[in-house]
């Protein structure tokens, strides 16, 4: 009977516990503006976020490889609202598996990203986990550029290219006798 009553209450508590699931976004989910240089920018976030935790995976793919930066913020208006609902504290935001830097555990909260590598034709992700208090909202802003190789970079390794290929064809065929 005790088995019965001790697996009874287990259940109760674990139907209970509230679940804590992974939200997904993906890139219809955020404003992104394309300039005709090939850089584009970004905002995107949640607003209204319920009491408790959350894990946010934001995914996006880009054409081509490239680095990005940008920021998430979180705000509260002063030291009277810190820690009420509409409080929200980041505990991790990562960028493509990189931890990001900022101010944590404060009354307005920030994570920076700088110089982050982009995959082209790939799943990039930005993954914020965070405690909102009821009402909470964080918003982020980045920029994307391409990293294609300068006109000197070309210049060079066409220039290495094709002294490879002369050293190649001023070489002697040299004949082997048996």
């Amino acid at each position: 009977m005790d088995k019965i009553i001790a697996t009874a209450c287990a259940v109760i508590a674990l139907a209970a516990t509230p679940a804590h699931a992974t939200d997904y976004f993906t890139d219809a989910d955020m404003q992104v503006f394309a300039a005709p240089d090939g850089s584009y920018s970004v905002s995107f976030g949640r607003v209204g976020l319920p009491s408790g935790t959350f894990d946010h995976v934001w995914e996006f793919t880009l054409p081509l490889n490239g680095l990005a930066s940008g920021s998430i913020t979180t705000s509260v208006i002063n030291m009277a609202f810190y820690h009420t609902s509409v409080d929200t504290d980041f505990t991790s935001v990562t960028f493509n598996g990189q931890p990001l830097t900022g101010t944590f555990n404060a009354i307005n909260e920030s994570a920076v990203a700088n110089s982050v590598v982009i995959f082209g034709g790939a799943l990039n992700k930005i993954i914020i986990q965070g405690i909102a208090r009821g009402n909470g909202s964080y918003s982020a802003q980045g920029v994307y550029v391409p990293t294609v190789p300068e006109p000197a970079s070309w210049a060079l390794m066409l220039t290495g290219i094709g002294l490879v290929g002369a050293a190649m064809r001023r070489r002697a065929p040299r004949v082997a006798f048996a």
